[in-house]
Formats: C-alpha cells, structure tokens, sequence
C-alpha cells in the first residue's frame, strides 16, 4: 500500500529481531503510543543521539525533538517532512547501523 507523499507516516524503530508478524508489530507500536515515555535501551540511546546530529530538512521548522516518541526500548519517529522517503531511508540506515529495526504500520512493512 503506497502513501500520499504529503501525508505523515510513523516508522517504529526497535532492537532486533522486532515483533515477528505485523499482528504483534501493530500490537507493539499501539502500546508504544499509548505509553508513557521512559529510559533508554543503550541501542536505542546511541540511535536517537545519531538521528538527532542530522536534519530531516534543514528548511522546515520541525525538528527531530517534535518528531520522535521514546520508549523505554523504541522510537516512533512522526516522518512530517515531504522528502519522506529520504527521511525513511536515513531512519532505517542508523536503525540498522545500531542493531535496530523499522515497522512501518501505514505499509504494513518491516525493514531490517
């Protein structure tokens, strides 16, 4: 399923291997929006501290600090920019670099 490119997705970023099936995915990335923010896992401190030394658009107001929901174990990141998938594939990079994966719900896709 493809999305508008003016509409905002979320990707979740969380230590691998990930929920294994996009029932328990979509089950996760429910809890995480619902739930308090909380301390770091040091995978998912180490990935946020990298996102955070990038841009996601230099011309745009919206900063990484307005556009990440932390967990205690993952990220949301709220993708509000319209080069979407520059920032979607910059996301799943330092995701992977850190040992992380990416559920992106609105594809209903995993990316590891």
């Amino acid at each position: 399923m493809d999305v508008p490119v003016d509409v905002p997705v979320d990707v979740v970023v969380w230590r691998a291997p990930g929920p294994a099936s996009f029932p328990e995915a979509a089950a996760r990335y429910a809890e995480l929006r619902s739930s308090p923010l909380g301390a770091f896992e040091p995978a998912v401190a180490a990935f946020v501290r990298e996102l955070r030394q990038t841009s996601p658009d230099p011309a745009s107001p919206v900063s990484w600090d307005e556009a990440l929901t932390v967990g205690v174990d993952a990220v949301i990141v709220h993708v509000v920019w319209p080069g979407q998938r520059q920032v979607l594939d910059l996301v799943a990079l330092l995701a992977s670099r850190h040992g992380l994966v990416c559920f992106e719900p609105a594809r209903q896709a995993a990316m590891s």
